[in-house]
This record gives C-alpha cells, structure tokens and sequence, in this order.
C-alpha cells in the first residue's frame, strides 16, 4: 500500500511575484518537477541553481 506524502502547494506570490500561478502535489520532490518549468519560461528563474532551488522550497506551503 503507498503511504500518503504531504501535499505542498507553491504559488508565485509567496516569492513576491505578481503572478497567479499555484500548483499542488505530493512532496516537494514532485512539486518542483511541475513547476520547473513556469519559473524557467515566465520569471527567468535558473532552477538549476541551488540559491533558486532553496528560495522555491521555502516558499512551498
């Protein structure tokens, strides 16, 4: 049987950024991998770096 992961919600907002864009998923390990792109493509943000990698995580409810 799987166990339940935590569910984590990211939205932009809560990096300061005036975007509406929320995604939701089991982890933070799987939350990243959807949103790796909208940072990517719509704020420029480098998910390669750790720096960005950290900011995202923090802000990951």
């Amino acid at each position: 049987m799987k166990t339940m992961k935590e569910v984590k919600t990211f939205r932009c907002k809560d990096l300061g950024l005036e975007c509406e864009y929320e995604e939701k998923a089991e982890g933070e390990n799987e939350l990243m991998k959807r949103i790796e792109g909208h940072v990517q493509t719509m704020h420029q943000m480098d998910v390669q770096q750790p720096e960005t990698q950290e900011k995202i995580r923090k802000a990951m409810k």
